[in-house]
């Protein structure tokens, strides 16, 4: 899966953490509609945000798609199906997967509020330097001058 090995953490220590377990179904429904059924559930290991720490992230996802030729056929599915309109004839079963767990991962990766904290900075905001009391290192102090005409 090239393109969660991207998001997530390399871990070689833990054997756990390479593997998904899955399970599709392939069938057609009552209207003729080929349709996949699936679950996938693995423990996906990413860098909190906030802390830089190791998250571990449970995902658990069931999923119904519907095999589709066109957005108009997509468009008037059921609610309970999601539209797949595969690029090419044959269904990589492994992309299936990899897609499931890729959007089980947010956008910002971050532990619950209140279990971690971020790293402390080199020094405290009210120990760093107050940039109005030296003008002339301003970098802008330049094109101020050159704005006034100087």
């Amino acid at each position: 899966m090239p393109r969660l090995a991207g998001v997530v953490l390399d871990d070689r220590e833990s054997a756990e953490s390479d593997y998904a377990a899955y399970e599709l179904s392939f069938r057609r429904d009552a209207s003729g509609r080929n349709l996949i059924q699936g679950r996938v559930s693995a423990t996906l290991r990413l860098r909190c945000e906030r802390c830089n720490g190791v998250l571990e992230l449970p995902v658990s996802s069931s999923f119904t798609l519907a095999v589709v030729e066109g957005l108009d056929e997509a468009a008037q599915l059921p609610e309970a199906y999601e539209p797949l309109l595969p690029e090419e004839a044959d269904i990589d079963p492994a992309e299936l997967v990899e897609d499931e767990l890729l959007l089980a991962v947010p956008a910002v990766s971050r532990h619950a509020a209140g279990t971690c904290a971020p790293p402390p900075f080199a020094a405290p905001a009210e120990d760093l330097p107050d940039d109005t009391s030296h003008p002339h290192d301003n970098p802008f102090a330049v094109l101020e001058g050159l704005k006034r005409g100087h």
